[in-house]
């Protein structure tokens, strides 16, 4: 991208909580402005008002936002070398303005990765592969790592899970612009890592209501 990434660990930034270190770019392509630092309503929950300004440049790119459906937001993640996030909890079970209680899924698809740049899932060390979309658990206790020498590049994106997001990602139909569907399966974790801190959003969410989670309405 020609344009300017926001830091994360700037002070105010959205993700500073996570304590990132090291260079932690953040290209925000789903937005009002156009501006790829403005990460202001990346995680309001909203689909409305938000569109990927450089469907001019960037057609490929554009044809994968457009084929996703009730996106929340999109951005480029960059873990520069020897960059990190540290231990954090978020919450994929959100509640809506309507008062549903439903599933903000987290995709990340590796465009530049390398076997030392892991993703931590609970304890679990997982090497995501590129080219390949992972359905992440950002609900859990998570953290990222680049121990490889060169840039991590993930895209990554959350999807409030209506039945039309649940078919697009999970059916049988067509599948995203540029990629074909395979089996859907379990990743194995190349190791174990022990956790013994980490931050935490507080939840949205009592744990008897996340029980009875549905497919959401767009909002």
């Amino acid at each position: 991208m020609r344009q300017r990434p926001s830091l994360a660990d700037a002070p105010g930034h959205v993700t500073a909580w996570t304590g990132p270190r090291g260079r932690v770019e953040q290209f925000s392509l789903l937005n009002a402005s156009g501006r790829c630092d403005d990460f202001s309503r990346d995680h309001d929950l909203s689909c409305f008002g938000k569109r990927f300004h450089h469907g001019g440049r960037y057609p490929a790119l554009s044809a994968l936002i457009g084929s996703l459906p009730h996106l929340v937001n999109f951005r480029v993640n960059v873990l520069g070398p020897g960059a990190s996030l540290a231990p954090h909890e978020e919450h994929s079970v959100v509640r809506a303005r309507s008062g549903a209680v439903g599933i903000r899924a987290r995709f990340h698809l590796p465009l530049a990765t390398h076997p030392a740049a892991t993703l931590l899932l609970d304890g679990d060390v997982h090497r995501l592969e590129a080219g390949t979309v992972y359905l992440v658990n950002h609900g859990c206790v998570h953290a990222a790592e680049n121990g490889g020498p060169s840039d991590r590049i993930h895209l990554v994106w959350d999807m409030l899970l209506t039945a039309e997001a649940a078919a697009a990602m999970f059916g049988q139909g067509p599948a995203p612009a540029g990629f074909t569907r395979t089996p859907r399966r379990s990743v194995p974790p190349a190791g174990r890592r022990a956790v013994t801190r980490w931050e935490r959003i507080a939840p949205q969410v009592r744990e008897a209501e996340a029980r009875r989670i549905g497919l959401l309405d767009v909002q």
